[in-house]
């Protein structure tokens, strides 16, 4: 064996023995997959109906997908949908970016860029906030966390409010501001 092919050999064999470190010790892919895995189960392309006693349709519920971990209460949800339905027309809807559904408290808490809109009625009304949590058992909600409200003419904000989705009347306290526009021309 030449002087060239020992330099060549004893490379190789150093390279392995570094490649080896590297694996037991710095390999980032090996530390993430040794990490504990949470169970769980997804659902795509969701579409739920939602009914009373009487099978009257109540609510509409749709999303891209949703994630459940075992040991979690809450649903993640992305891009959700959800209607209200009052005497089987369409009432409310709600549209967000992202959502969590606790199942233990029955409540859907809207995170991120939620718009609503009311188009039951000859009185259309939208709200936009940051969050809105809804408890479905007595159709209220509420966020802290800024809100918007327009009824033509008038506009509402606040930080803190309350709505009752049913009888269609909102609480706003904390840094409220109302506007009234008139539609009458001078």
């Amino acid at each position: 064996m030449t002087k060239q092919q020992k330099h060549i050999l004893l490379f190789l064999v150093l390279a392995i023995l570094i490649y080896s470190i590297w694996q037991i010790f710095f390999n980032l892919e090996k530390q993430q997959s040794n990490k504990p895995f949470t169970k769980g189960y997804s659902v795509e392309n969701l579409e739920l109906k939602i009914t009373d006693e009487s099978g009257k349709l109540v609510g509409k519920f749709t999303s891209p997908g949703l994630i459940r971990y075992t040991d979690s209460e809450l649903i993640l949800i992305s891009k959700p949908k959800m209607w209200t339905y009052d005497d089987a027309k369409q009432h409310w809807q709600i549209f967000s970016e992202k959502a969590e559904y606790n199942n233990k408290t029955n409540e859907i808490n809207f995170t991120e860029e939620l718009k609503a809109s009311s188009i039951l009625g000859d009185k259309k009304s939208s709200f936009t906030a940051n969050s809105l949590l809804v408890k479905l058992d007595n159709s209220t909600a509420y966020t802290n966390n800024g809100i918007v409200f327009n009824q033509t003419p008038f506009t509402m904000s606040g930080e803190i409010a309350k709505l009752d989705m049913k009888k269609e009347i909102l609480e706003v306290n904390d840094n409220v501001k109302a506007i009234y526009k008139s539609s009458s021309k001078q």
